[in-house]
């Protein structure tokens, strides 16, 4: 600075100095030389030895890289298309569409990236075992010794100083710190080095001078690692950093031996952060998200830490089943049943189901947001088989009951109950959000407690005096369905469910008052009544929702449009959805106090006493009512009309338990799912259900068979070691014998006889094999299982009774089926190679297994070899953290969309979006989900530069934070391609939807919805690439893809059988196209009848090719007067499956908020708001979609009258120059 020299704080910002900003003064920043300390020079150090192993690599920011920043590409397209569509055919050539039809390549699975060879500047750099120095080498400024091997072979003995670096006198025999003869001293290493060796000084700037060419999203952090199924073996580098960091691991302690963080205090100070506005919410949500992601980061090494055996626990004289672990300020514990708690109800099974129902819990009554109230920071890390809950810890629970005091619910089972008044105010707020209903149980002693939980549930107040709520594993009721609690104790509702249930019945108990009411008006009307009972009942005639008033009546949003004016007191909330319209609707009211007052006893249906008998079969009812809303109402519906008609399409398991779990469907419901996609004839869904089950209990299997190993060969049941393990299970579960094929019946009842005689011999044999592996070897001795069962087959040979046997192992995951899913697997089922692959992946992705990326073939007996299983990683489940400020706007910017009002869909998505990116930054699946919808907006409004790059981002983020082959990675390839081809780019599109084709295969086999939308969509860009031929044979594939999963009579069929037509068409061949369309339109007729706009359109169709047929035939080919495609109807369709889904699930109450927040943006000034109306219809009229029904709705697919217009002029163009050539040809064959 000016004047007095002033040091900068590395960790102030400049706007703490006021000096800078003194006028009249220049002031200078200047960077010197500084001082090290031991600290920082081990830093630089490896800093240094960090570059030469991955050096950095300068990122040339390119936005869009579809697009050519001069425009050229565009000129190209405009004035050069034929030699655009000869790129593109050239293009299209290298990979033969049989190629995609017939076989799936494994080595076009990993995303592969250009990278540049690394070269070698340094042999290495250690740290020198002269180290430390002497006392007085430290005195005269010594901190640290180095040994260099340059590439000239010499050897160089460095000293790091406190002012920099130079050369020593020292060797390996003699120790001799005074500088060498030649001496070269430097600030940097680098520097020092590039003195000592000219190679180094070479080489070193050619690898510091690396570029590469990426978008800005490839290159931000991730915010945890993400593992792939399959991947390519990596080479494993010499690298002196990781060798020292495996040495010196701390398992996710940071600092090593410093400050240990308190994950607690600071969960807790997040949550009681002000939230009185949009600011603080904002800094809230990213606090609190900021410090998880750390807690996780932390948990999960030392989660696979305590797996290994590397951390030792808190209670070693106790039996190791009870073993738990006390590691950097976190508390972990396996989820078995180690105090017998749960013996007689299942056991082991019951607590590892506990861990996952614990985080449902933990994220319900994070929603619910009771101030005072205080959960823990948890998640579950599944490793090696088995399950690590880790949780933060409750200040003083390790310190006796003086320091922490349990005051609410059971410790111990049902023997002794608390309640604290103070306490249970507090369960009485969250309780009434989540519809618990507030009960009295009896305990042991005979005592009665009222609770607003489940037993099991635990209030504590910690040494903080902060009331801790845990053990939140029964926060929903059980399901009635399965009222069996002995055998079923962890079957409850799922909380999507509960919401659903209690708005339905909300909204018919409104419904049915308001009709008593307006009946009881009616009646004193009649008979004359007074004036004011006239005004009680127009008053009480809207105390139904507008939601349940438009489904009930029929009406819409035009109908509505009177109650939706200003009010004198409303006030407008179009920046900040924190601003609440005041004086609310009174039916809005009357819906949220009756959607809280419905609630449910969590202890119905369980070995809880009661001391009402009436009261305890009341709440029994009441949650048996919702049990059977779920087994008759909502699991029909969506087998047999969101699959059916294609609203709901799931491509593998994950994909389709995240809509069951939507709908509030649990997966022990995949067997009468898949019962019902038989009967609706839906072999697609019947087989992907099949597969989940059976991939579900190979899961719990090979997770026993992963607890079980150990490196001792006498002992180990499983073969070796965690690699032959998993080999030999991925060999039996996929070989020949795959599904009981070729095992006789004889041997499958044999195996059933083994399996029932070891299930006798040992009871426990699920605990035994949750121990994990320790020290005790006298007690795994007696875990072992005395082979003493003798089964004998009808030949008299004895019967396996290895657990890996082809038929034990098949008969094993036979009986879990049907234990858990209520289903009698058919075995001797028939699998192919392909559906193989789906089940291999997936069982993979569950338990975590990561193979090597080849080709494997599943006709040979072995197809994996031990060097094929590359990793083991964790899978980690977590509390669901989320904005309901940016979800809120992303639903208001669904509904404009939804209703064609582009430009308030578009500032509502750009409001979502600040606030996820100030919130969770760019790498978050909310706004991954943001940009697909202003993708969606930008490409409505015909801006297709501005929908590419948004799709992007959104293709990125899935791609880095999901992974490369998760559902929604895979339809956000899908949009790519239908925005690219739309700007007139086809190599790209082509790109993308191969890779959205190929991936889709991967995950579901060749026979699915989407494989065969891919279908189409490939035909369309063919097609619009003059490849007419090549586009028809994706069309009769997607046909038969159509016919095989959906049955011959869908509308999917009719659509392709539309489609060939036009094909056709452009072929000149008009009789075929003739009798494709009149196929459509028969299909058309029967399942939406002759009055649909479908119909209509077909007609047109029929009428256009039998007038180019007559045309053909009377010769007028020649006079130019043919069109092949209809002058007022579009040849083109994009066909997509995906359903742009909310972010989150909208629960009834949320939902009553953003109808206010809707109204409260429509109270704005009359003068804006016309203008903005004006604006909005005509985008409305112009831009928007024709409307589709369902089963055919094209996602944004339609075109413009404009591109309908140049889509005509060049197809015909392309048929004159057809003309011309047959012409020709026809001259020169005649000559």
């Amino acid at each position: 600075m000016a004047g007095d020299t002033k040091v900068i704080n590395d960790f102030a910002e400049l706007s703490e100095y006021p000096e800078l900003k003194q006028e009249g003064k220049s002031n200078h920043l200047k960077m010197v030389p500084g001082f090290y300390d031991e600290r920082s020079a081990r830093t630089h150090v490896r800093r240094l030895r960090e570059i030469i192993v991955k050096p950095p690599v300068h990122i040339t920011q390119k936005m869009n890289p579809y697009v050519s920043e001069s425009g050229s590409e565009t000129t190209t397209k405009k004035g050069k298309k034929g030699a655009k569509s000869k790129g593109t055919s050239e293009k299209l050539h290298k990979v033969p569409s049989s190629d995609i039809l017939e076989k799936l390549d494994l080595l076009e699975y990993p995303k592969t990236e250009k990278s540049q060879s690394v070269p070698e500047v340094v042999r290495n750099i250690n740290f020198s075992a002269w180290n430390p120095p002497p006392g007085n080498r430290r005195l005269r400024g010594d901190l640290l010794y180095l040994e260099v091997t340059t590439l000239e072979e010499n050897s160089l003995h460095i000293t790091c100083s406190v002012t920099g670096f130079f050369l020593n006198s020292s060797t390996r025999d003699t120790f001799d710190p005074s500088p060498a003869v030649t001496d070269y001293k430097s600030h940097t290493l680098v520097e020092l080095l590039k003195k000592a060796s000219h190679t180094f000084s070479s080489r070193f700037s050619r690898l510091m001078s690396r570029k590469m060419t990426k978008h800005p999203y490839e290159v931000v952090m991730r915010p945890y690692p993400v593992y792939e199924w399959m991947a390519v073996k990596p080479k494993h580098a010499y690298d002196w950093n990781r060798a020292e960091d495996s040495l010196l691991t701390t398992y996710g302690m940071e600092g090593g031996r410093g400050v240990l963080r308190d994950w607690n205090e600071e969960y807790q100070c997040c949550h009681e952060m002000p939230r009185t506005n949009l600011v603080e919410r904002i800094l809230y949500n990213r606090t609190k998200y900021r410090v998880y992601l750390d807690f996780r980061e932390a948990a999960v090494k030392g989660a696979c830490a305590v797996i290994d055996g590397n951390i030792p626990p808190i209670n070693p004289m106790d039996e190791e089943r009870a073993w738990v672990y006390l590691y950097n300020k976190i508390f972990f514990s396996l989820t078995i049943d180690g105090r017998d708690s749960y013996k007689d109800i299942g056991g082991d099974r019951v607590s590892h189901c506990n861990a996952s129902h614990d985080l449902l819990g933990i994220t319900a009554f994070e929603r619910a947001d009771v101030k005072e109230l205080y959960t823990l920071a948890t998640l579950a890390v599944d490793y090696r088989g088995h399950r690590v809950l880790a949780q933060s810890i409750i200040p003083g629970i390790f310190h006796g009951d003086q320091a922490s005091t349990h005051v609410y619910g059971s410790m111990d089972s049902t023997d002794s109950i608390k309640s604290s008044p103070d306490f249970h105010k507090l369960m009485l707020k969250a309780a009434k959000k989540l519809h618990i209903k507030e009960h009295r149980v009896v305990d042991a002693k005979g005592n009665t407690v009222t609770l607003a939980s489940c037993v099991e549930t635990k209030g504590i107040i910690g040494s903080d005096r902060r009331h801790y709520v845990l053990d939140l594993t029964r926060v929903f009721p059980r399901d009635a369905n399965f009222p069996n609690y002995q055998k079923n104790p962890t079957s409850l509702l799922r909380p999507e469910l509960v919401e659903d249930f209690c708005c339905r019945k909300a909204i018919s108990t409104i419904v049915a008052k308001r009709n008593r009411e307006a009946a009881a008006a009616a009646e004193a009307k009649k008979a004359g009544k007074s004036a004011e009972a006239k005004n009680e009942g127009k008053n009480t005639d809207q105390s139904a929702p507008p939601a349940a008033d438009n489904q009930k009546d029929g009406t819409t949003d035009k109908d509505n449009s009177k109650s939706d004016t200003p009010q004198p007191d409303g006030k407008a909330e179009t920046a900040q959805p924190e601003s609440k319209a005041k004086g609310p609707k009174a039916n809005d009211n009357a819906y949220i106090s009756e959607m809280e007052s419905i609630a449910f006893n969590p202890d119905a249906f369980c070995n809880v006493k009661s001391p009402d008998k009436k009261v305890e079969e009341s709440d029994a009812l009441e949650v048996a009512a919702a049990s059977a809303f779920l087994l008759n109402n909502v699991i029909p519906k969506l087998v047999a009309q969101n699959f059916r008609l294609l609203q709901d399409s799931p491509l593998d398991g994950e994909s389709l338990k995240r809509i069951m779990h939507k709908h509030g469907i649990n997966m022990r419901y995949l067997g009468r799912m898949a019962a019902l996609a038989v009967q609706c004839n839906m072999p697609h869904i019947a087989q992907l259900c099949t597969q989940e089950m059976i991939v579900r209990a190979a899961k719990h299997l090979i997770n026993g068979f992963l607890r079980d190993v150990k490196p001792d060969l006498q002992e180990s049941k499983s073969s070796w070691f965690l690699a032959p393990c998993v080999c030999r299970f991925l060999n039996t579960f996929l070989g020949p014998k795959c599904c009981g094929t070729g095992l006789s019946k004889e041997e499958l009842e044999a195996a059933n006889k083994v399996l029932e005689a070891q299930e006798k011999e040992d009871d426990s044999k699920d605990q035994r094999r949750q121990i994990p592996r320790g020290k005790s070897r006298s007690k795994r001795r007696r875990a072992r299982k005395v082979d003493s069962i003798n089964v004998r087959l009808p030949d008299g040979k004895k019967a396996p009774t290895d657990p890996l046997a082809p038929a034990n192992l098949w008969m094993a995951i036979h009986n879990l089926v049907q234990t858990k899913y209520n289903c009698k697997l058919g075995l001797h089922m028939e699998f192919s190679p392909r559906r193989k692959l789906c089940m291999l992946r997936s069982l993979c992705k569950k338990v975590g297994v990561q193979l090597a990326c080849r080709n494997y073939d599943f006709t040979k007996d072995t197809i994996f070899e031990i060097e094929d299983v590359l990793n083991l990683y964790p899978v980690v489940k977590t509390i669901e953290l989320t904005s309901k400020d940016a979800a809120d706007y992303i639903e208001q910017g669904r509904i404009f969309l939804g209703r064609g009002r582009l430009h308030a869909a578009y500032a509502k998505l750009i409001e979502a979006q600040g606030i996820l990116h100030q919130t969770y930054g760019p790498m978050h699946e909310q706004s991954a989900q943001c940009y697909t919808l202003l993708a969606l907006v930008c490409y409505r409004a015909q801006d297709i530069p501005q929908a590419v790059e948004m799709q992007q981002k959104a293709l990125l983020v899935y791609e880095r934070i999901l992974g490369i082959d998760h559902p929604d990675t895979v339809h956000a390839h899908s949009t790519m391609a239908l925005f690219l081809h739309s700007s007139g780019q086809p190599k790209h599109a082509l790109t993308h939807i191969r890779r959205a084709l190929y991936l889709y295969e991967l995950m579901c086999g060749p026979n699915h919805p989407n494989v065969a939308a891919s279908h189409i969509n490939i035909a369309m860009i063919y097609q619009d690439s003059g490849q007419v031929q090549r586009g028809l044979n994706h069309l009769k594939r997607a046909k038969e893809c159509f016919q095989a999963v959906l049955g011959k009579n869908h509308m999917q069929v009719a659509l392709c059988d539309h489609t060939i037509a036009v094909a056709h068409s452009l072929m000149g061949n008009f009789r075929e196209a003739i009798n494709f369309e009149k196929s459509a339109k028969a299909l058309y007729a029967k399942e939406v009848g002759d009055k649909h706009p479908r119909i209509q359109e077909s007609l047109m169709w029929l009428n256009w090719f039998t007038k180019n047929a007559v045309e053909v035939e009377k010769g007028l080919t020649e006079k130019g007067g043919l069109q092949p495609v209809h002058p007022n109807l579009s040849p083109f369709v994009w066909v997509s499956l995906q359903r742009f889904a909310s972010p989150r699930q909208i629960s009834p109450t949320d939902l009553v908020h953003l109808i206010k927040l809707t109204r409260s943006n429509q109270q704005k000034k009359s003068e804006q708001k016309a203008s903005l109306n004006e604006a909005e219809k005509k985008d409305a009229v112009d831009l928007a979609p024709q409307p589709q029904p369902k089963p055919m709705a094209n996602g944004g697919g339609e075109l413009t009258k404009a591109q309908k217009r140049k889509i005509k002029r060049k197809l015909q163009r392309q048929r004159q120059k057809a003309e011309r050539e047959a012409a020709a040809a026809a001259k020169a064959r005649s000559s």
